[in-house]
């Protein structure tokens, strides 16, 4: 055989090893654009489903506060053309859940006037005898236990005093998230804010919600929204039987005012001279919303001091 053509034979075998591995590297070199550009795709993909998730969330937002300033709108009407406030007005009225573009949106108005207020327990950097034995009362009337009930309101007064025998935290909940070093040693801002002050745990935080709120200021109560148990807490010469009766009452008849009330109770000479009213001043608006697949729900506590309602403070849910 000659040399050409071992040479040839040679070359054909490089030529077809080099042709193998030119396959290869094209089919790995294939193989890692396709896994780039899938990453690429996956990430895109994210990169939108994120994006359309926070324009869900914020057109929700805003359907939710729409629903807070419907409520701001209502409250402020019923300033100007009614003297009382009571469940049959209109912002007494839920908002079931509403269609809109591509979502929902519901609220309700809660009176917190006719609530007992929790900061009333202290007054003037001091424990408040008649509210604090109130606030006992009140706490019987939750299910709650004579022995109980004294050392859960000992624990609220202390818990705004920021008074303890050592200086420590004892009446901070040792089931509470250890945010606060100390208790804050200012009114109440929120009801939640129970859940950080020892013994009040889900049971009682069940019973006791909503029969509380927690007023920025001293404020009057609202003869016409007060649950039976606050008003027999308050006025206890009246008895819970009696208060009773007089809730029932005012559903057909609201209290035109105090002196209505006095009137109706029969009982003048229990009534207390201040501290009572036939309008509310604090609400809390609560707002829902579901935009896209995205579902908000704001709380706001409302100041109606005056005719427009001012926001305290507001929590998004």
């Amino acid at each position: 055989m000659s040399a050409r053509c071992v040479d040839s034979s040679r070359f054909a075998k490089l030529r077809r090893r080099n042709r193998g591995t030119a396959v290869i590297m094209a089919i790995l070199t294939v193989a890692l654009v396709a896994t780039l550009a899938a990453s690429v795709v996956r990430q895109y993909g994210a990169n939108v489903m994120s994006l359309t998730g926070r324009h869900d969330q914020d057109q929700a937002r805003w359907l939710a506060r729409g629903a807070v300033d419907w409520a701001r709108n209502v409250l402020a009407n019923d300033a100007r053309t009614s003297a009382t406030d009571h469940a049959g007005e209109a912002w007494a009225t839920k908002v079931p859940a509403t269609p809109v573009d591509n979502g929902e949106v519901s609220g309700e108005v809660d009176d917190l006037s006719g609530r007992f207020d929790l900061n009333s327990v202290v007054r003037n950097g001091a424990a408040d005898p008649s509210n604090l034995a109130a606030y006992k009362r009140l706490l019987k009337f939750s299910g709650i236990d004579d022995d109980r009930a004294d050392d859960l309101a000992t624990a609220l007064v202390a818990w705004i005093l920021r008074t303890t025998a050592d200086g420590a935290n004892s009446a901070l909940s040792t089931s509470a998230p250890q945010v606060l070093q100390l208790p804050p040693q200012t009114p109440l801002v929120d009801v939640d804010e129970l859940q950080l002050i020892e013994g009040y745990d889900k049971d009682v935080m069940v019973n006791l919600r909503r029969f509380v709120a927690a007023h920025p200021a001293a404020s009057a109560l609202n003869l016409n929204t007060v649950s039976a148990e606050v008003l027999a807490a308050l006025m206890p010469d009246l008895g819970i039987g009696v208060t009773r009766v007089l809730v029932e009452e005012r559903l057909r008849a609201p209290f035109k005012d105090v002196n209505d009330f006095v009137a109706r109770s029969h009982r003048s000479s229990h009534a207390p001279k201040t501290g009572l009213a036939v309008v509310s001043r604090y609400f809390l608006v609560s707002g829902r919303a579901r935009y896209g697949e995205s579902t908000t729900r704001m709380l706001v506590l409302l100041d109606r001091q005056n005719q427009w309602s001012e926001i305290i403070w507001q929590k998004i849910l």
